[in-house]
């Protein structure tokens, strides 16, 4: 059975980033497969997980993004009205931990929150409207 973890809080600073980075690799040194998804578009836990400390650090994390699936180009087609089907993505191993991958943020993520944040007006209107009796 797969399990699932997610955390989630709005407010910026309360350690989401480092406590999921720190949870993934112990449930991976417990022997666990863990992917972890930068779903933030500051990118921060991509930028632990591949550590990104030196500008030779961006380049080469300049380089994954060129040649690995991320976040937004994983989604694209959902977001982007693409006539094709969302593929599985390839996840980064991550170094020094089996069994520990990463699917990488991405900056352009961003562009997504504003056509989520219509959908879901759209989506409490269309219930609202249902509910009304004129419309039963």
């Amino acid at each position: 059975m797969v399990h699932k973890i997610a955390l989630f809080n709005h407010k910026g600073g309360v350690s989401k980033t480092t406590t999921t980075f720190n949870l993934g690799w112990m449930l991976a040194s417990k022997g666990k497969t863990v992917i972890l998804v930068d779903t933030d578009p500051q990118c921060n836990l991509t930028g632990i997980a591949l550590k990104e400390e030196t500008e030779d650090d961006e380049a080469r994390i300049e380089k994954i993004y060129n040649t690995h699936s991320n976040i937004k180009t994983g989604l694209a087609p959902a977001f982007e009205s693409q006539p094709r089907a969302i593929k599985a993505v390839d996840c980064i191993p991550i170094e020094g931990q089996e069994g520990l991958f990463l699917l990488p943020g991405h900056v352009g993520f961003a562009e997504y929150e504003v056509t989520l944040g219509i959908a879901q007006k759209q989506n409490c209107s269309r219930s609202r409207y249902r509910s009304h009796p004129q419309h039963r």
